[in-house]
């Protein structure tokens, strides 16, 4: 879809009004804290990597982002009319966890192609304890193909003011910690059991990351 000069500049100032309500909101309500953003690159493919806890958290994180961003979002949200036009308009495309999404995979690709930054759930779904599910190699793939560095994402707090087994939000403190990004490169491999394992690497590596500070929330 193509949009003039006017349109377009509705869109941003939109995009902008929202996200300073999010701004606001999660200030006012959990004393929000973002750290390490400028580690997001500026410029070229990214994929940002957090762990998932909560419906909040594409929000949360996409707040603390100031590029053009698409997010890999749970289909099933888009059953939903209102939601639906709410992820939509925030760059969400649908995935169906339960299956190999084509659609998505292509979508993602195009995506980062573009330059964009993606961003994913690696668990595939939200973790019912707070600690991290097992990450899924898939976005290590999409980010081999496309040359696009990873992000890790740490959100902390999230589990206390919103787990899975409450159906409201409570006013608890949140944090986010954008990691420095994990650059993959251009490999060869000798076979496809040498490819697999390097892609358990840099998935370990994003997990080492994210879980750094949730280690030091737990030491607390």
């Amino acid at each position: 879809m193509a949009y003039d000069g006017c349109q377009l500049f509705i869109l941003n100032n939109k995009f902008e009004f929202f996200r300073w309500i999010a701004v606001v909101y999660f200030t006012v309500f959990h004393r929000i804290r973002f750290y390490g953003y400028k580690n997001i690159p500026a410029t070229g493919p990214v994929i940002i990597a957090p762990n998932h806890i909560s419906y909040y958290d594409p929000v949360i994180v996409g707040t603390g982002i100031m590029r053009e961003m698409e997010i890999m979002a749970w289909g099933r949200l888009f059953s939903i009319p209102i939601l639906k036009r709410i992820v939509r308009f925030f760059g969400g495309f649908p995935v169906e966890i339960s299956k190999v999404d084509k659609s998505a995979y292509v979508n993602a690709l195009k995506t980062l192609y573009n330059g964009k930054v993606l961003m994913v759930f690696p668990e595939g779904g939200r973790s019912i304890d707070g600690r991290i599910k097992t990450f899924k190699l898939g976005f290590v793939r999409i980010a081999f193909k496309t040359n696009a560095r990873i992000v890790p994402v740490t959100i902390v707090g999230v589990y206390e003011a919103w787990p899975k087994h409450k159906k409201l939000p409570r006013p608890k403190k949140i944090s986010v910690y954008y990691h420095k990004p994990i650059t993959i490169g251009k490999h060869e491999f000798a076979d496809i059991k040498a490819k697999h394992e390097f892609f358990e690497k840099i998935t370990n590596k994003v997990v080492e990351a994210i879980n750094s500070k949730l280690e030091v929330k737990k030491g607390k």
